[in-house]
């Protein structure tokens, strides 16, 4: 598990998980208590599924973890714009965790189609 670790993607969705939670902790936030569910559950799925593939060991069984996890990206990101566009949070708060989310977003495409054109 050691160089699952190391893999970027992987600590990118780790670092996105927890600044997602943390979001749903604010006062203005928590009382949408299914929203909130939701944002914890796509965020809490992506570093899951990435590590998932990553330990089932061939290349076919990673990628479709790591298509799971980009499907939990994008709904995760959807959730965030919501959050955005209801004007729940200051956008400055929230800007920095939808920008991780796109970043987490562009990696796990860029491992994706770098896993399968090998």
């Amino acid at each position: 598990m050691r160089r699952l670790q190391k893999l970027d993607t992987w600590r990118g969705a780790q670092e996105l998980a927890r600044a997602a939670y943390l979001l749903t902790t604010t006062p203005t936030v928590s009382k949408h208590f299914a929203l909130v569910d939701q944002i914890r559950r796509a965020a809490i799925s992506i570093p899951a599924n990435i590590a998932e593939g990553y330990a089932l060991g061939t290349t076919a069984q990673f990628v479709r973890c790591l298509k799971i996890a980009l499907g939990s990206s994008t709904e995760l990101l959807s959730h965030l714009t919501l959050l955005k566009s209801l004007g729940l949070m200051p956008e400055t708060e929230l800007q920095p965790c939808i920008d991780l989310c796109e970043r987490v977003v562009a990696m796990t495409i860029g491992l994706i189609r770098r896993l399968m054109s090998r």
